[in-house]
């Protein structure tokens, strides 16, 4: 009830302005960060608090030498502070494509999952039906695309798992089932599925450690004990796909990132079965401004492309697990 109150009061004091310094100021943890920012002097947007606490009766953050803490009341108005803000920046969006149809700019930010796997049919969806938008599109991991999110430089990206931050605002898209994947030709065929837990020791390629996935990976490594014979980090995709191919190193994948690797003609697919190898995928924005409708739109075909693939997944797993039948009863 107290956050209700405070916050109706303090939105019919506020002009936008003063919204996004208070916001600015929560967000960064320090006036001097909040005015390089805004491009703003700290002096004026420290009295601006300071005219607000004082209009509200409340203290908002308590101050130190080292930046500012939001109070009980700070986290109250934040919270709906980034509802009004959002709410306000839909309705800019629906008016502009009532005035315009769809147009304008996109930032768009993608892990190499979804940029190999899911983006180019969409891609190419989207282009043919809405024209007159620009669209920029950026590759990165799970960290950086997350702050570049928070700080409005991209509309949305796709991660895997929710970060906890703040400043976006998630929401589920799906799951994957991770995959290993060797060099063709090996002695387990194409698409039989397998159990980590099961195989010899092998040698690895796989992300540098403080990637989302990397983290989860070594953890059921240490929860079951594995071994790896030799490990080679490394942060590039496409590098990493052509590696394996060449070499007897094997590496760990989503499903979706080898779509275009079903045929098996340069590299062997094999679901993996333990519990836990599996990656989610989030969707984060912003948590102050809405989608607009042209970054909505090229949304709703990511999300429509990810569950068609999905599907042809689906199929070629079950496939796998039938063959992987049938190669256990020519074994006995």
């Amino acid at each position: 009830m107290f956050c209700h109150m405070l916050t109706d009061l303090v939105i019919s004091l506020l002009n936008l302005r003063q919204l996004a310094t208070f916001v600015g100021v929560y967000e960064e943890g320090s006036f001097s960060r909040a005015a390089s920012r805004l491009n703003a002097t700290q002096s004026g947007l420290s009295m601006q608090a300071q005219n607000l606490e004082a209009a509200l009766g409340v203290r908002l953050f308590e101050r130190s030498p080292r930046g500012v803490v939001p109070t009980y009341a700070g986290h109250c108005l934040y919270r709906r502070a980034v509802e009004v803000m959002r709410q306000l920046d839909e309705i800019a969006g629906e008016m502009k494509a009532l005035n315009s149809g769809i147009s304008g700019q996109i930032h768009i930010g993608l892990m190499p999952t979804f940029t190999r796997g899911v983006l180019s049919p969409a891609l190419a969806a989207f282009i043919e039906k809405y024209s007159n938008v620009d669209i920029h599109i950026s590759e990165g991991y799970s960290a950086a695309l997350t702050e570049q999110v928070a700080t409005g430089q991209l509309d949305f990206a796709i991660v895997p798992t929710a970060p906890k931050d703040v400043r976006v605002r998630a929401s589920w898209l799906g799951s994957d089932r991770e995959v290993l994947m060797t060099r063709a030709g090996g002695p387990i065929p194409h698409l039989v599925p397998v159990w980590l837990t099961q195989l010899p020791e092998m040698k690895y390629i796989l992300p540098s450690q403080g990637n989302a996935r990397r983290d989860r990976i070594d953890a059921f490594w240490e929860l079951h004990h594995l071994k790896r014979t030799a490990l080679v980090e490394m942060d590039a995709m496409i590098a990493t796909l052509e590696f394996v191919a060449s070499s007897d190193f094997a590496t760990i994948l989503p499903q979706t990132i080898c779509l275009d690797d079903l045929d098996g003609s340069r590299r062997s697919l094999h679901p993996i079965l333990d519990d836990g190898m599996t990656v989610d995928y989030a969707i984060i924005e912003p948590a102050k401004s809405e989608l607009s409708p042209a970054a909505r739109l090229f949304l709703d075909g990511l999300r429509q492309q990810y569950a068609q693939l999905r599907e042809i997944w689906q199929q070629a797993i079950d496939q796998g697990l039938r063959d992987a039948g049938s190669h256990q009863d020519r074994r006995s």
